[in-house]
Parts: structure tokens; sequence; C-alpha cells
């Protein structure tokens, strides 16, 4: 590179050096006065982000810009300089993440023990057992054959709850739950329970045998957990049905050595049935979440979950914009799960599960700035989360 050269690049570079320090000291100005914000915000229980007023900053200089810079480096450069501070604000001043998680008797006392709930299945069923395990043995479950039948319970002034199954850890989404609650209802989830799940080759009492069995019915979820049980016995045909407890009231009812079902202990307990293999499902760590659902979304100040329904429009970054407002606030996002809406191909409905926030200015930030560009957001409540303990 000739001294020319060098000396004509030198030049502007100096005068580079002295503008960059000169921003240095601004944005650290610009910090400290952020930061003073921050702090009166966080008192007044106030959202830290402040979606109108970046928008407002933005629109302002971008009238006041002369170029050579665009709109598009005027957004980009200065919203990462809010995101910056806004960042520094959250470190600064945001509460403890996370509520406290009430006990399994507190989150009882805020529900009606003696609540008649709607549940798939017979006597006997994991639903039954969920049922009793979140509200104890003083519920009435009602018995419902189909999932539809169980969301139309309240409706049909035959329950005052319904459980239903979401998702369980081996074989994911009970899909037809989560598109009845998406779209076929107005219920909202008033707590949930996790439930480890056993699965047992249930057969009558009349000569029943592992080597007699031919065919094991029991419902299709229940069925898809013990792929490793079929692989090893090819032999067997699997029969898909409404629910695990009615299979074990047919088998034993049948009195046929060849037929068996999969089930729970308490099924097998009830119906008189012989266990003849255990802990059928592929894995022990096997769980699935349930959500006692209601005619009116739980607000429990002491709620560790939060659930949302938001529907989209069809348009690029779509998805991306909806969550950006979580993110921003550093609200964790704990699942998403996404089903087609009825005649509009392509386009979903979205579920979502968060971790509630300590401040509840922020997650009121964030839905009102969903709520600008979604189509529809739906608030499924705040409510709290059981764990059932697991059982050797």
């Amino acid at each position: 590179m000739s001294e020319k050269m060098k000396e004509g690049i030198n030049n502007p570079r100096a005068e580079i050096n002295a503008i960059d320090d000169e921003l240095l000291r601004l944005l650290n100005r610009r910090m400290k006065i952020a930061l003073a914000v921050g702090e009166v915000k966080r008192l007044n229980d106030v959202s830290l982000c402040d979606h109108n007023r970046e928008f407002e900053v933005l629109a302002r200089l971008n009238r006041q810009n002369t170029g050579p810079l665009t709109e598009r480096n005027i957004e980009n450069i200065f919203q990462r300089i809010m995101d910056e501070c806004l960042d520094a604000q959250q470190d600064a001043f945001r509460a403890p993440a996370g509520v406290d998680k009430p006990e399994a008797g507190e989150i009882v006392l805020n529900l009606r023990k003696k609540a008649r709930v709607a549940i798939l299945g017979e006597r006997g069923s994991f639903s039954e057992e969920a049922a009793i395990a979140l509200l104890s043995e003083m519920c009435k479950p009602v018995s419902r054959p189909t999932f539809e039948s169980v969301f139309a319970a309240i409706n049909e002034k035959s329950a005052d709850y319904i459980l239903v199954p979401l998702e369980n850890s081996l074989v994911g989404s009970v899909h037809r739950c989560y598109d009845l609650l998406l779209e076929e209802s107005s219920l909202s989830i008033a707590a949930e329970i996790i439930c480890p799940i056993s699965h047992f080759l249930i057969g009558c009492r009349e000569g029943a045998s592992l080597e007699s069995i031919k065919t094991v019915e029991s419902h299709p979820v229940a069925l898809a957990q013990c792929e490793h049980f079929f692989a090893a016995h090819p032999h067997i045909k699997r029969v898909e049905a409404g629910d695990t407890a009615s299979s074990v009231r047919r088998v034993v009812e049948s009195g046929n050595p060849a037929n068996a079902a999969i089930g729970g202990k308490r099924a097998a307990n009830i119906y008189g049935g012989v266990i003849l293999r255990e802990h059928l499902e592929d894995y022990r760590e096997n769980y699935t979440r349930f959500v006692l659902l209601a005619a009116e979304p739980n607000v429990s100040n002491r709620g560790n979950k939060i659930s949302l329904i938001i529907r989209l429009p069809h348009r690029p970054g779509a998805l991306h914009d909806a969550l950006r407002p979580f993110v921003r606030r550093g609200i964790d996002l704990l699942k998403i799960e996404g089903r087609p809406i009825k005649n509009r191909p392509w386009q979903y409905n979205f579920y979502l599960d968060l971790q509630s926030p300590a401040s509840k200015s922020e997650f009121r930030g964030a839905l009102d700035e969903i709520r600008e560009f979604a189509e529809e957001v739906r608030f499924l409540g705040q409510y709290s989360s059981m764990n059932v303990p697991k059982s050797e």
C-alpha cells in the first residue's frame, strides 16, 4: 500500500475513532438514564419493556434522518441499542424468576373437592386416578365414552369440571384434546396434574397366561407406549379401544384366556383381572400431563403456569413476532403446540404454556403487544401444577 493511500485511509480512521469514542460516551450516558427509568418502573410495577415508546423513538428518528442511513439502518441500530438497555434494566431490576409452587393441599383448597369431574373411560382409568389424586376421594368421576362427550359435560350440566390428558412423555400430544380445547370449547384451565403411568398386561383369571394371549386391547395412546412389548411378541394383535379401564373390564368379563388388556393396577383390582406382566411401557420414565378444565379461568396469584391460545395472520414472521414479546421480557416459554384450523388450510392455532413471571406487568405488556397483530388471543388461565410421586 502506498504512503499516499495510507494517508487517505488513516485520516478518516482517526475521524471514525473520534466519533466512536463520542458514541461510546453517549451510549453509556443513555444507559445510565435507562437504568434510572427502569428503577422507577419497577417501583411502580410497570413493564420494563414499553413497546409503544420504542415505536415512537424509531418513528421520530426516521423523521429526522437525512441519510445516508436508511430507515432499515435506523431501526436495526436503535432497536439494538434499546434491546441492550432493556437487558441491563432486567438484570438490575427484574424480580426473582418463577412463582412459589404451592403444595398439593393448597391446590385442592382452591378447587371443589366434592365436584363432579367428567373423565374419559370407566372406573379404574388413568383419568380417574388423576382426578382422585388432584381432588381427593371425595370427587365424583363422571364416566364418558369419548373426548367429545367429555368436553360437552359442563355445558350439559352433568359435570363441574373436566379432566383430560394433553400429552404423554413417550408419545407426545393427545391431538384430539388440543383440537377440542383450541377450537370447540370456551373452557379454561383450573389446575394441572402430572402422573407417572405404569402399564400392566391384564387377563381373566381362568387359565390366562402370557403364552395364551392372542389379542391385547387398550386405548391407542396406551398401546403406543408399549411398542417394545409388541415388537417382542409379533403374534399378538393389538386392538384399539375407547379407554384402558373398559378394556380391562371386557377382558375379565369375556373369560377368554386368549384376550388381554393393557391398563393400570387399579383397573385390575376393580374388575378382578390377573396381572400377567408388569411395566409394559417402553421406558419407566413415563408421565401423562392432565389438565382440569372449568367454565371460568383460574387466576390464582400463586399459579406457576400460564396458558394461552393465539391465532396469527398468515404472513411471514408472524410466529416470530408473537414470541418476541415474551423473549424480550424474559418470560420462559415451556411449550408451543400448533394445530391446523378447520376450513383454513395451512393456518394454525398456537397453544402456549409459559412460566408465570414474577412481575404481572411484564405479562400484561407482552399480551398488549401481541394483541396488536394477532387475530385472536385467548387467556386459558394462570394455574398450579401438581406432580404425583412415582411409586415402585
